[in-house]
């Protein structure tokens, strides 16, 4: 595994809260449930499903992870803030924490993947 950043995959989901605390996450299998498990993701993955406070789901999330191209190294996520749904995505293999917005707001949509 090549981490591509100091980061951890928590500090990613963190960073996409956008300075609001994190309410809720619920862990999911790996990106693509046959590749990657290893000891890294055994405590999340013990736990999938679970509505789980940050303070619970922060622990099982700080691993490195390779962000890059290839099969997702790191765990589907659904996170929660007041104004924001955080998730996981990837697009050609390329892996990226992203948020939207948790209600209907004004604002200018951008195209993800490109």
């Amino acid at each position: 595994m090549i981490a591509l950043t100091d980061e951890t995959y928590a500090d990613d989901i963190l960073a996409a809260a956008g300075g609001e605390s994190i309410l809720a996450v619920v862990i999911g299998e790996m990106g693509w449930t046959h590749y990657g498990n290893d000891e890294r993701h055994a405590p999340g993955l013990a736990r999938k499903g679970e509505v789980l406070t940050w303070f619970e789901a922060k622990p099982l999330l700080s691993y490195s992870y390779d962000d890059g191209y290839g099969a997702p190294d790191c765990q589907a996520v659904v996170a929660w803030t007041e104004n924001r749904v955080i998730t996981t995505e990837t697009y050609d293999g390329s892996t990226s924490v992203v948020w939207m917005h948790r209600d209907p707001v004004p604002h200018l949509p951008e195209m993800g993947g490109g």
